[in-house]
């Protein structure tokens, strides 16, 4: 049930919900500020708390409120992307992600997420990728992250790690499965001769089709 908490002519929108647990957390959607709670938490503290950060609270309501012009995309799917001033934080919910940074500057925080977003799916892919490579005799290698500008990754002889592109994250997560194993098909045979495509089919049998698909896709 919407409640709210008025100023000055100016009115927060409110849901307050009560569950069993021992922080409360405030979240801003299409105008309305949602509040979960411990039980022992009364609503009459919530609405003195709404009146003590009125101005603040709804300045970000109205923020967030505004349609965004800003997109982002992450593993293939396009959001809009709401941006406040605050320590580097963001969660995704429905069609938008809504993000903050302590500079709110659009390409910085992009980055920021796709570095996050690809850290968060290498641990998800972490047992998939094992088993692959245990197939060809190669050990796991440490991967470094980092934003580039003209390849998806790299194979590093010298330091005996692989490199992914951040930017990574805004495409299908099967892209990157391929690059991963393109690198690690480097560890064994750093040129691309025929050697190098039969290791790397072992790995992934439809590679041809993700390394074209990669070739017509410009790093921005």
């Amino acid at each position: 049930m919407t409640k709210k908490v008025c100023k000055n002519l100016q009115c927060i929108s409110y849901v307050y919900t009560r569950k069993k647990i021992k922080n409360t957390y405030f979240r801003m959607r299409q105008g309305i500020l949602y509040i979960s709670s411990p039980k022992m938490l009364s609503e009459r503290d919530i609405e003195k708390f709404i009146t003590d950060k009125f101005d603040m609270i709804y300045e970000k309501l109205n923020h967030y409120q505004k349609e965004s012009n800003e997109f982002i995309t992450l593993w293939g799917k396009t959001y809009h992307l709401y941006v406040s001033k605050g320590n580097f934080r963001y969660y995704i919910e429905n069609d938008a992600v809504y993000a903050h940074h302590p500079k709110e500057d659009i390409e910085l925080v992009k980055k920021r997420i796709y570095h996050v977003e690809l850290d968060q799916k290498l641990q998800l892919m972490k047992t998939h990728i094992q088993q692959t490579i245990d197939r060809v005799h190669i050990k796991p290698l440490p991967y470094k992250l980092k934003y580039l500008k003209s390849k998806f990754g790299s194979y590093h002889r010298k330091h005996q790690e692989i490199t992914l592109n951040t930017f990574l994250a805004r495409l299908e997560p099967i892209k990157l499965e391929y690059v991963i194993y393109h690198e690690y098909a480097h560890h064994l045979i750093f040129n691309h001769s025929k050697a190098f495509y039969e290791l790397l089919s072992l790995m992934m049998p439809d590679h041809r089709a993700h390394q074209k698909d990669l070739k017509n896709i410009a790093i921005l």
